[in-house]
Parts: structure tokens; sequence; C-alpha cells
């Protein structure tokens, strides 16, 4: 009987240390499995919606009946963005799909995530109904990347790559946090995607205090393509504005570029941009170029732009070629560029005898700086028998010295004159005429990108 008892008390001790073990261990145990369980229900909750979005797939705004359109989400999955957030995202981009009118005769849906690099989810092209595609927003093909916040990268895939029909209403939806790697390599991509002819959408999420880098993405105006939104629970509120928003949108019809023949005997076309307006003026140049023809040698280039070296008295050809961040001319302010200009114009002049020249000036606020001096010797070019171009990058004070620079009144473009047609058609079109010794009929041919 004692033993009995003995042993019924050791037994009781064990249990107790047990019990007080597990105890002291538990936490970690329960937590683990408290994360898990969360992160299933949001799964849960996830393939709920998706079921409550599919019953109501049929549900197309009569605005967006027949509506000929492309739409192109681009989805921030950098590391800022929490996964559950990310979860909110494909949501959005769901319920506003079941709002459209999907079919490879009207409406067409395509999207990437991107972080440090993009990934394409689906192309535009890949489904043609709607049930496919809002199957296709899943796990699988829009998974959560993580990294860096590289837009920049993201907008110029889609402008670039993505196959849009022309002549039709274009939109680009961008989702993001905010912080991006590069907001001046950002806002000249959207600018550029701009005015290719897409609308561009922001849904800025977050208390982010600085709003510049999404209203540099933003068509104008703001009030009607940027939006901010506290948290993503706020994209709830946000499906229906921007489906019929979208839908409501007039095609931007895009002026093809005439191509210039260049005739006679020769001429020469020279380009200046500094060190905050080159990433702007070089996709703008490479349009103009690769829109002049002439027979080999008859017409000479010169880059005087911040990031280009050994770009002077050069063939017509792509300026990516001679352009860089390792410039040696990265730091020249826009005053040095441009006497740099004048004396290689002089010097074309004096060694070629070319009857024309050309000269298209690229300013912004920065190169503005100096803006007596830089007027002085754009007049000095005018002087010597250049006809000098200005293009306003944004130009926000003493406008009034634009005109003065340039050979004409009329010689004056702005690329925020986004409604008033082509920027680069209806600058090639002038600069043509002062590049032959007179205006002529040209065929058309579509705008390189």
């Amino acid at each position: 009987m004692h033993s009995l008892t003995l042993w019924l008390a050791v037994a009781a001790l064990m249990i107790a240390v047990s019990v007080s073990q597990d105890a002291d261990f538990g936490f970690g145990i329960d937590d683990n499995r408290e994360r898990q369980l969360e992160l299933e229900r949001q799964r849960e909750r996830e393939r709920e919606r998706e079921q409550r979005e599919r019953n109501r797939a049929q549900e197309i705004y009569p605005g967006c009946r027949d509506k000929v359109a492309d739409i192109f989400f681009i989805l921030d999955s950098s590391s800022s963005i929490y996964i559950e957030d990310y979860f909110k995202q494909r949501n959005f981009v769901r319920s506003i799909i079941n709002r459209l009118a999907i079919d490879s005769r009207f409406t067409r849906v395509g999207a990437l995530t991107f972080s440090d690099n993009y990934r394409v989810s689906f192309g535009i092209n890949e489904f043609r109904d709607k049930p496919s595609l809002a199957n296709a927003i899943n796990d699988q093909n829009i998974p959560y990347l993580s990294g860096a916040t590289n837009t920049a990268s993201a907008i110029r895939y889609v402008r670039e790559n993505v196959p849009f029909r022309n002549d039709i209403t274009r939109a680009i939806v961008v989702l993001t946090d905010g912080y991006s790697a590069a907001p001046g390599a950002t806002a000249s991509e959207a600018d550029q995607a701009r005015r290719e002819g897409n609308y561009l959408f922001v849904i800025g999420v977050g208390q982010y205090t600085d709003e510049r880098e999404w209203r540099a993405i933003a068509s104008d105006p703001d009030d009607n393509f940027m939006f901010n939104i506290t948290d993503y629970r706020g994209l709830d509120r946000l499906q229906s504005t921007i489906a019929q928003r979208i839908c409501s949108l007039p095609p931007l019809i895009i002026n093809r570029l005439q191509s210039c023949f260049v005739q006679g005997n020769g001429a020469d076309v020279l380009f200046v941009a500094g060190p905050s307006g080159a990433s702007t003026a070089l996709p703008i140049i490479k349009t103009l170029v690769d829109n002049i023809q002439a027979q080999p040698g008859q017409v000479q280039m010169s880059l005087q732009v911040s990031s280009c070296s050994d770009a002077e008295n050069i063939p017509l050809s792509d300026p990516s070629a001679y352009c860089g961040p390792n410039s040696p001319n990265a730091l020249d302010d826009f005053i040095t560029l441009l006497r740099r200009m004048r004396a290689n114009a002089a010097e074309l002049r004096d060694r070629l005898r070319t009857p024309n020249q050309v000269a298209v000036l690229f300013i912004d606020d920065q190169s503005m700086f100096n803006r007596y001096e830089i007027s002085q010797e754009a007049r000095n070019a005018v002087r010597d028998g250049v006809e000098v171009y200005i293009v306003d990058l944004g130009v926000t004070q003493n406008r009034n010295f634009l005109e003065r620079m340039a050979s004409r009144r009329d010689a004056v473009f702005s690329v925020n004159d986004r409604f008033g047609g082509n920027l680069e058609g209806r600058l090639l079109r002038r600069m043509c005429d002062d590049l032959n010794e007179s205006p002529f009929n040209v065929p058309e041919v579509p705008p390189s990108k």
C-alpha cells in the first residue's frame, strides 16, 4: 500500500512538470498556429469573395457594354506591401473585370506585378472571355514578389511591349504605395506613355505625404485619374468608379507621324538638353530621328545632351547608342551645352557648307536658371542662321522667355499640350519645312516607339 501511494505521488509530480513545461513553451507554438490559422482564414475569405464575384460576373455596367478598350493593370508587389493587402489588390482587379464586357472584340485586360523587376501575369490578348480571365487571377499568375519598387521599369515594359490596339480607349492602372526607386524615370516613362495615347490612372495607398510622383504619373486632370486611399480596404470603394470612368473615356487619337524626307544639299539637326531634362528629351529625339529619311551622309546629327558623349556630327541613328549615365557631360549645365551647340553649328557651316540647320532646345525650370544668358545665346544662334525650336518640358515660371529663344513665336511646343495633337508629329512637320528648301507633301507612316 505504501509503495502504491509513493508510485502515485511520483506519477502526479511528472504530470505536473509536463504541464508546466507545456505552459512555458506553448506560447510560441500557439502563436505560430494562430498565424497559420489567420493566413488560412484570409485565403478562405478570398475564396469566398471569388465565388461571390463569379456569381456577379454578368453585372456589366451599362456604360461598359460593347465598350472597345484595352486595360492593363500594374500591381505593386514590393516589400512595403503586406501580403494581406496584396490579396486585396487581386480582388480589386477581379471586381473590375466582372464589371466589363470581356471579349476579344470589346474589352481586353492584361496585368503584371512588379518589385525590383516586373513579372507579366497575363497578356492583354491571352484570355478572351470573362470566366477564364477571372480564374487567371490566382497565386500562380499573380504571386507576391517582395523587393524594391521599380515603377519605371514596369511602365516602360507596358508601353513598349503590350500590343495595344490603335484608336481605341487605352488605360493603364497603377496600384502602388508611392515609394518609387527612381521618381524621375517613373515620371518620364509615364509621360511617354500618355503621349502614345494611353490614359494613366494611379491609385496611391497610404499616408504618402508627397503626392508629386503620383501626379506625375496620372493623366490630367488629377481629380479624374489620381486616387489616394488610406489603406487597401479603400479599394472596395473604387471598384465602380474606376470601371465606369474607363468606360466613359473616348479614345485618344494620336496623329500618325509623317516621315520627313530631306532633299537638296543636306542639313544638320542639333539637339540640346540639360541634366534634368535629358531623360524626357531622349525618347522624343529618338522618335524624331527615326522619322527623318535622307540619303547616307545627307543629314548630320549632333547631341548636346548631358547624358550623351562623342555625339557630334554623327549619322542619324538611335541616340541611346551615345547616351548613358556615365557620360562625361553628365554635369554640364544648359548654357554650356547651348554654347557648344552653337560652336558645333558654326563648324559644320564652315566645313560642310550645309544650307539648312535646325536646333531643338529642351527647356525645363532648371534650364531657365540662366535664362538671360540662354536667351541671348539662342538669339545669337538664330542670327547665325540656325532655325531654333523650343520644347517646353514643363516650365512653370518666366515662360515669356521661351518665345524669345525661338526663331518664331510659333516654334515653341509643350509636352503638356496633350490634347493638341502628337507633339513629335507637329514638331517634325515644322522641322521638315526648315530642313528642306521648300515644304512638300509626304506619305504617312506610324510613329515609332
